[in-house]
């Protein structure tokens, strides 16, 4: 069975059937992928770990790596895997008895949906359900109306408290990710040595498999804010190491970015003293903003006003930050999203400047959105200098 706690599990079923009831769905279809799992491992604890070819009779072959739940408002959930060898596992994880593997989820789903008569199906990840499956899907339900939703992933935004205690512990271990990789930073360590400082204590302390693959450079090779670390890149004095490191716990993403300067803040340039400090004071000041109520949007308006105050607008990032849980990035997104926070959403604060080849910033804190402001689950220091 799953790890997850029944009575946590079925207060996610019945949360997520009273949203289909309410939109009009008949059923809803959550869909995940190896690399996106919240939407199938929050309702069951079931998440795929691989994707690539299979081969299923003769030349013919089918990508594997994806699973799906479908949810009924009236009757019992199904959860379908579409690897084969791990349908033991689908079977014992799974909190329904309707739990298997197929290699053709589209045709055996759609039958699902014909037999039972549903009408409106919604298909949440809709941007990531592939065209083979929603074609044989069609094919084997003609009659069913398959529709786009995000409504799982909307109804999981808030926290339950077992999730939110998850999320503490998996900023916990990504505190000490970050000190342990800004305490090897010294003129002459390699960027991966840092790097490989930080990702030890991220899989001693949490999971064996991260939220993500970690965002982790020197001054110059950070400037695009997706870099990954040379084994040949000495720093110098002067230059700095940004650490963007995401744990798991217990399925739990977490997330943080720091920074740390090789050397004194002698040896710094004038001009990334002041990228810091701008990225700093753009942290704090939205950070000073969230409470229930306030849009992603508006925390956005507030860092481009700083931003535009201390001259660093036109290498501001658009991305200030993004909802946490099961997924590294999920809903809500901080570019134009006008919805108001809720009590009980986890995001992340994470202003960047960035100039490709030259310089990049970025400080990176998860906060639990609170009635009146929010909490900090992100503890670990933010100097610069050590």
């Amino acid at each position: 069975m799953s790890t997850i706690p029944k009575d946590e599990l079925d207060a996610r079923l019945a949360k997520l059937r009273k949203a289909a009831a309410d939109a009009g769905f008949d059923a809803i279809l959550a869909f995940s992928t190896c690399k996106t799992q919240a939407n199938v491992r929050w309702l069951t604890g079931y998440y795929t770990r691989f994707a690539g070819w299979q081969q299923v009779s003769g030349d013919d072959y089918a990508m594997f790596g994806s699973c799906a739940a479908l949810i009924p408002v009236d009757g019992e959930p199904l959860l379908r895997s579409d690897q084969s060898w791990d349908a033991p596992r689908v079977a014992e994880v799974s909190p329904w008895p309707d739990a298997g593997s197929t290699m053709q989820l589209g045709a055996d789903l759609g039958r699902v949906i014909a037999e039972r008569g549903y009408e409106r199906v919604g298909i949440d990840n809709w941007h990531l359900f592939p065209v083979v499956h929603y074609l044989a899907m069609k094919e084997a339900a003609p009659a069913a109306e398959l529709l786009e939703t995000r409504l799982i992933s909307e109804v999981r935004r808030v926290k339950s408290p077992y999730e939110i205690e998850r999320l503490r512990k998996a900023e916990e271990i990504a505190d000490a990710a970050a000190i342990a990789g800004m305490e090897a930073v010294r003129p002459g360590a390699t960027e991966y040595e840092c790097a490989l400082a930080a990702e030890i204590v991220a899989l001693e302390m949490g999971d064996i498999e991260s939220g993500g693959n970690p965002i982790i450079g020197a001054t110059q090779s950070f400037g695009t804010g997706v870099c990954l670390p040379s084994r040949d890149k000495r720093l110098a004095a002067g230059d700095w190491m940004v650490f963007d490191v995401l744990p798991r716990y217990d399925g739990y993403c977490g997330d943080i970015a720091r920074m740390r300067l090789a050397g004194d803040e002698s040896d710094l340039d004038p001009k990334l003293k002041h990228y810091y400090d701008a990225t700093l004071l753009m942290n704090r000041e939205v950070i000073k903003q969230i409470r229930a109520g306030i849009s992603t949007g508006e925390l956005n308006d507030v860092c481009k006003a700083v931003a535009a105050q201390e001259g660093v607008a036109d290498i501001l990032s658009p991305l200030l930050g993004h909802a946490t849980g099961l997924d590294i990035h999920d809903i809500p997104d901080f570019w134009n999203d006008r919805s108001p926070l809720q009590a009980g959403e986890v995001i992340t604060i994470e202003p960047c400047l960035g100039i490709p080849g030259t310089v990049g910033t970025r400080i990176e804190d998860v906060l639990l959105v609170t009635d009146d402001g929010s909490e900090s689950l992100t503890h670990s220091p933010r100097e610069l200098v050590a």
